[in-house]
């Protein structure tokens, strides 16, 4: 192979383009501390989740699916970055429902959202 063929291969090779941060982490922590966000989209969420957990219903991770899109709509359009997707990817997105299920349901079952008396 030719350096000319080289370098025109790596000039018209799709890439994806590096953020130099962990894009789950700011999503989690975006729709946490955003208050309108948290008391519009994410609160009532998981409400329900609890209400399934604690009714000993198996609540699987895609389920989040829908609050993660609209979270990452809102962070997007909130937050001006260069080198974010349009949408995000199949793997994020499972990454971060993964990451809610998890961390909510040790909430959950460690009585963090249990009423106070």
């Amino acid at each position: 192979m030719l350096i000319k063929e080289m370098m025109e291969y790596q000039l018209n090779e799709p890439s994806k383009k590096e953020l130099g941060y962990d894009l789950c982490d700011d999503v989690m922590c975006f729709m946490n501390n955003e208050p309108s966000f948290y008391r519009k989209e994410y609160f009532p969420v998981m409400h329900k989740f609890k209400e399934y957990v604690k009714a000993g219903k198996e609540v699987q991770p895609r389920a989040f699916e829908s609050l993660v899109k609209k979270a990452y709509e809102s962070y997007k359009n909130r937050y001006t970055v260069e080198g974010l997707e349009e949408t995000l990817d199949k793997e994020m997105l499972e990454k971060i429902c993964n990451e809610i299920h998890r961390s909510e349901y040790d909430n959950i079952k460690n009585g963090h959202y249990d009423d106070r008396k």
